[in-house]
């Protein structure tokens, strides 16, 4: 399973460096999985990069319409009091960021109930570091490929 926190997956709808290996991960939609508060940090990303003029309203309304069919086959793990629990397990055992420990929670939680390893994938070199000392497979997709599986 390929587990996407936002950082990694807004590399889908805006081009910039990793953008190509993203989009090489979403070749395999039936592996793809994020957190379903995803979409409201995808759009606010679109949004913050149309107000700074990196994006046109047209580049934004296309990213947002690929989203959205993105999200129409994603599996996306609920934030419910399970996961937010096992979050704020995270919080207490390592420096993150609140939404950060969600995401990392939920790629630990499909790891547990999956007979397939979980790779994590995000720009957040702290967040990776984190996820690997948790067990999990991680990937910077802004990292050269030889070195593309570890933090």
């Amino acid at each position: 399973m390929i587990f996407l926190d936002a950082s990694a997956a807004a590399k889908r709808y805006c081009q910039e460096i990793g953008s190509e290996r993203v989009e090489d991960l979403f070749r395999e939609p039936n592996r793809v999985c994020s957190v379903a508060l995803l979409r409201c940090e995808l759009i606010s990303v679109l949004n913050r990069k149309h107000r700074e003029g990196d994006l046109s309203g047209a580049q934004r309304y296309a990213a947002r319409e690929l989203m959205a069919q993105d999200l129409n086959w994603l599996r996306l793990v609920p934030v419910d009091d399970d996961l937010i629990g096992a979050s704020v397990r995270l919080l207490d055992a390592h420096p993150l960021k609140a939404l950060d420990s969600l995401y990392l929670a939920g790629a630990l939680n499909l790891q547990r109930v999956s007979s397939i390893p979980v790779l994590f994938v995000s720009a957040d070199r702290q967040l990776l570091r984190v996820a690997k000392a948790e067990g999990l497979n991680v990937l910077d997709p802004e990292r050269p490929q030889s070195g593309a599986a570890l933090a």
